[in-house]
């Protein structure tokens, strides 16, 4: 008996998600930029608190926006571990974004073999960087836009519209600006010249768009007006209120969304990619839906202008880029002119991200040497210790020979978060959880809360030779080393460091060193913290 073609693409869809998470397969716990961070808050939410009472609290009035991610923890509390709900994010973070450009290009112009490529859009810069409730956001926008075209007109549309406008605002701000670009996209409609044609085809138009910005507006509105704190009043002294991006960073930016972890292979990857639309295009057999084509450009453009960090929040110039791609696929059909040639584009694009996917598994693999090598650091640890997270800096030769999984993009470490794991393992207290206020609903408890910042990655092993090593005002903490820390975890220890080797000062004992990482005993000149 034959098998539907429906049910094929149905099979085929599913192994290509089962094949998406393979990486986590070899790496349930990876060492993924902010990750680790965003997993000790979630293990915490999710029920750690009660082991840590004298240390963190959580307080839900302090954050309206940014905690998709901490609901959804929040739910699980009691039933499953929150570090394991992480998990679960993370998963979609992974699955959620190409699966959404699926389904709304898949709903907007049928079946068609541009859709075999949605697994090679899973591998972004942003998932790297381990923007979870980014990753989560972007993806819950496509499928809540998908969802919008299988609405009947009239009012019982734009109520929907407005809920999910609060939604997406309570997931990631960036979730609305994605959402509201999407839903203009679906306004715009499939032909721009559709609008022009008649006097009240244009005003219908002007008139919907204005709905959809007061609609998306609401929210914001009702944030400023209701929230207790609002994202960007835990600034570091250090930091400005607005850091703009500047040359080649703005065309880095815009093709973040395609890198990966070595240049030359996004390149070859992305070069092979674009035979399939280019190909197409000289067959006359490329069409798109112009309103998402239209957003798509727009979105790309305004990328070029966005600040680096704004309100308290980094790397906002790589948020834009990567919905300007999204929306792109989305609004592309490619149709071959024979069958051979479909089959041939469709098993080039299937192939091609599947070796994009393999490239994340062997580097995500050797990573897991890094996490595994922690995991063996911290069985010598003692619970409930305040801990300080150190790193090299290493050298530039360095850096460029380290293990596969260590660096990535722009030479960035994955493993900057990694302290943040003995929380979880260990009930360790750590000084930089994210725990700002308007974003997570994390809250750090007096005296410890006098050595936190919100937001931050571990300071220099050098810290521990000077006491005036210069640090930025957001690590002054670390110069206290000797009264407020009873352990430093050392990461990046088996690269040499830029400033050389590091003369420990009488008293810090290695009492574990496993290359990767080494954990240090610190003579404590004060009482511990919980006594104070």
């Amino acid at each position: 008996m034959r098998m539907p073609a429906g049910m094929i693409r149905l099979a085929l869809v599913l192994l290509a998600g089962l094949l998406l998470l393979t990486p986590m397969m070899v790496s349930p716990m990876p060492a993924l930029g902010d990750f680790a961070n965003h997993q000790a808050r979630f293990w915490l939410l999710g029920g750690g608190l009660a082991l840590m009472p004298e240390v963190y609290g959580a307080d839900w009035s302090r954050a309206f926006i940014n905690i998709g991610g901490d609901l959804v923890v929040r739910f699980f509390a009691g039933v499953v571990p929150g570090d394991r709900v992480g998990q679960g994010i993370l998963v979609f973070g992974i699955l959620g974004p190409p699966l959404g450009v699926l389904l709304l290009n898949r709903r907007l112009h049928g079946w068609n073999v541009w859709m075999v490529l949605f697994p090679f859009l899973a591998w972004t810069q942003t998932l790297l960087f381990g923007f979870v409730t980014f990753q989560m956001g972007v993806g819950l926008a496509l499928l809540l836009v998908t969802l919008d075209t299988l609405l009947p007109g009239g009012a019982g549309r734009w109520l929907y519209r407005l809920a999910a406008a609060f939604v997406m605002l309570t997931v990631h701000p960036f979730a609305l600006l994605f959402y509201a670009a999407l839903t203009g996209g679906l306004i715009l409609g499939p032909r721009l010249g559709d609008h022009l044609a008649s006097r009240p085809a244009m005003m219908r138009f002007l008139r919907q768009g204005l709905m959809l910005v007061g609609i998306c507006a609401v929210p914001l509105l009702v944030l400023s007006l209701t929230a207790a704190h609002l994202p960007g009043e835990d600034k570091h002294v250090d930091s400005a209120p607005v850091v703009w991006t500047e040359g080649l960073t703005r065309f880095s930016a815009l093709i973040s969304p395609l890198r990966t972890y070595h240049l030359s292979v996004d390149v070859a990857l992305v070069g092979l990619v674009a035979l399939a639309p280019l190909y197409a295009l000289l067959r006359r057999r490329l069409s798109l839906h112009e309103g998402l084509f239209t957003v798509a450009v727009i979105l790309g453009i305004a990328s070029l202008f966005m600040p680096k960090a704004m309100a308290g929040t980094a790397a906002l110039e790589l948020r834009i880029p990567l919905m300007a791609l999204l929306a792109l696929a989305a609004s592309l059909r490619i149709d071959m002119p024979t069958r051979r040639e479909t089959m041939v584009a469709a098993a080039l694009l299937a192939m091609l991200g599947l070796v994009r996917t393999g490239d994340v598994v062997r580097h995500w693999a050797r990573a897991e040497e890094d996490v595994a090598a922690l995991r063996r650091v911290m069985a010598v640890l003692p619970p409930g210790q305040a801990v300080l997270p150190l790193r090299h800096f290493a050298t530039p030769d360095a850096v460029a020979s380290a293990p596969l999984g260590r660096y990535f993009v722009d030479d960035r470490g994955q493993f900057t978060q990694m302290a943040s794991f003995a929380t979880i393992w260990r009930q360790a207290f750590i000084p930089n959880l994210f725990s700002a206020r308007g974003k997570q609903p994390l809250v750090v408890l007096p005296p410890y809360n006098e050595i936190s910042v919100p937001e931050g990655g571990p300071a220099s092993v050098h810290v521990l030779e000077r006491p005036d090593y210069p640090v930025p005002e957001s690590q002054t903490y670390a110069l206290q080393w000797r009264e407020r820390f009873d352990y430093a975890l050392v990461l990046d220890a088996d690269l040499p460091d830029r400033e050389g080797v590091v003369a420990l000062p009488p008293g810090v004992q290695v009492v574990a060193d496993e290359g990767f990482v080494q954990l240090l005993r610190l003579p404590r000149a004060g009482p511990p913290l919980a006594a104070r």
